[in-house]
């Protein structure tokens, strides 16, 4: 099987790298600083870890990714070679690109509870969480095929922000509730925060600092490729439009 284009032309080299199954998904997942094997797999959760692992081995070898050993001494993390970080411009057109040609192609069984509240961990704006707060988030509409991620978790924490599966024990501050298809157009962009606030999603708790700070960490009030970049470290200039 023909690995490559067999072309000095540089698009089919960055091809050879970038249009490979998964390789853009792993790569975005590497510029949300998400290092580990196994947080890079959270991510990419359809990905196998075998091919995982092969992809992975592919980057290294084309020098975008290096192994580096963990600070604490156990395992490994990837980082970005320069060579990696100079994709960051390309990935984040691809990102602008589908938010604006691509909002069409969104079908209900691209609405995955579990990456959207993934998606929310890697946007929190860490330096405004005060205090740990667990939110847990109780979506309607789910696809059949992922209904066990109908209610899942998010722990922000000053230390740290993580999504659970499972009730991790501790006590819910802040409960999101609404449609899954309402989470992922707030997210993307296409419906303002302030025009489903309190209607089609609904949040509660019993401190009201916390329900309105909440959304604001996880940037449910901004928007992004406007208010902020849609790949982590490239700044853009806006254009005409809404994104």
């Amino acid at each position: 099987m023909q690995d490559g284009y067999d072309q000095f032309c540089p698009i089919a080299k960055t091809a050879e790298v970038l249009a490979t199954r998964w390789t853009p998904l792993i790569l975005r997942e590497l510029m949300a600083d998400n290092r580990t094997f196994n947080d890079v797999h959270r991510g990419v959760p359809l990905i196998s870890r075998a091919v995982l692992v092969t992809r992975l081995r592919e980057l290294e070898d084309q020098g975008i990714i290096e192994r580096r050993a963990r600070s604490n001494g156990t395992g490994h993390e990837y980082w970005l070679t320069p060579a990696g970080e100079a994709l960051r411009p390309i990935v984040s057109e691809m990102g602008h690109w589908g938010l604006v040609h691509a909002r069409d192609a969104i079908k209900p069984t691209d609405l995955d509870p579990f990456f959207l509240v993934w998606g929310f961990r890697k946007r929190a704006v860490r330096d405004a969480i005060d205090k740990k707060v667990v939110a847990r988030f109780e979506f309607a509409g789910v696809p059949a095929n992922r209904t066990k991620y109908s209610i899942l978790w998010l722990v922000l924490d000053p230390q740290g922000v993580d999504v659970c599966a499972k009730d991790p024990g501790f006590a819910v501050d802040v409960i999101f509730r609404g449609k899954i298809a309402d989470f992922v157009a707030v997210y993307l962009g296409y419906l303002p925060w302030r025009q489903v606030e309190g209607k089609e999603i609904i949040v509660e708790g019993t401190d009201r600092r916390l329900i309105k700070e909440v959304p604001a960490w996880i940037r449910l009030d901004k928007i992004v490729g406007r208010d902020f970049p849609v790949v982590k470290g490239v700044v853009r200039e806006r254009t005409t439009g809404a994104i």
